[in-house]
């Protein structure tokens, strides 16, 4: 009833022109604007890896596809050369639990994954719309059933700008589960990752920071802001990454792919990574807060631009 009640919901928003709209459909909760623009995919059910590949490999809590106004595709996910990567997605890489290490990024090592367990949430008020959905962070130890070992609320909320663009909010709320302490430990990614659509590489792509770093300075440098931005059919398209002050370790390290990634192609990878060169540990009753403003736009984006985005966000 609880659904029939909010598809009936969603289908007369949809009906009556309000604002923005959600819709579920094959396991993916859609979000679009009001013209009908779909924006955002947030993976709600598992979705299984490509034929002939390990079912380890499979995954859902991940946004996929994140699109343009002009309806272009910025996100890719299980890509033949990494299938562990998916569209835009925050798991950690080097978790220390009860004296072992356990590694949730590269899922097909098989000693953890992330589990979705449902969209909890729409809202929707005015022109912005959203969701929130719960992740269960669990590890696969070698002498004991699996264990969660994380709870986290993720957020997501989209709000028009122009004709050309659009903010995407991100919130990761984090919580040991049970009484022992977990630990991210320092690594070189983990965290929110962004895999680029596959059209973008070393040659009609570019990477520039607040920091005036560009793809080839920019891995390892600490950021408050990140533009990626390149070639999509033809016309230029990108992100606008903004982090929090308040987020741990800001400004926070970055993982950059340098430019001959993947046999020389240089792939678009970009990761703000906070336990990049240092522990974060997570002690039970507690909340931990990640908090991330993504624009996405058609056509380019100027330094002076990105820096006047990320002081509206942070209100400074």
């Amino acid at each position: 009833m609880k659904n029939y009640l909010l598809l009936t919901y969603l289908l007369c928003c949809f009906t009556y022109g309000f604002a923005q709209q959600a819709v579920r459909k094959d396991g993916v909760l859609k979000l679009m604007d009001a013209k009908g623009h779909y924006l955002l995919g947030y993976q709600y059910e598992i979705l299984s890896p490509p034929p002939g590949v390990d079912a380890a490999f499979k995954r859902a809590g991940f946004i996929h596809p994140l699109n343009t106004l002009s309806g272009k595709t910025l996100t890719r996910i299980q890509p033949s050369d990494h299938y562990h990567h998916f569209g835009l997605w925050n798991p950690w890489t080097r978790i220390a639990y009860k004296g072992k290490v356990y590694d949730l990024w590269n899922i097909g090592d098989k000693q953890g994954t992330i589990r979705s367990q449902g969209v909890e949430e729409i809202k929707s008020k005015g022109k912005t719309i959203g969701f929130k959905a719960k992740h269960a962070h669990i590890i696969f130890p070698q002498s004991e059933k699996e264990v969660q070992i994380l709870d986290e609320s993720w957020e997501a909320h989209i709000s028009p700008i122009d004709d050309k663009r659009y903010s995407c909010d991100l919130t990761s709320t984090l919580q040991v589960v049970g009484q022992d302490t977990v630990v991210l430990k320092a690594y070189r990614y983990a965290g929110l990752g962004f895999r680029a659509n596959e059209q973008w590489t070393n040659k009609n792509s570019k990477i520039i920071t607040s920091e005036g770093n560009d793809r080839k300075t920019a891995d390892g440098s600490l950021a408050r802001w990140v533009i990626a931005e390149g070639d999509l059919d033809g016309s230029s398209a990108g992100l606008l990454f903004l982090s929090s002050p308040e987020n741990y370790n800001h400004p926070e390290p970055i993982r950059v792919w340098p430019e001959q990634e993947n046999k020389g192609r240089g792939d678009v990878f970009v990761n703000f990574s906070p336990t990049k060169n240092k522990d974060w540990v997570l002690v039970p009753g507690k909340k931990y807060i990640l908090r991330y403003r993504l624009i996405v736009f058609d056509g380019e984006m100027e330094p002076t631009e990105a820096e006047k985005f990320w002081k509206k966000f942070t209100g400074q």
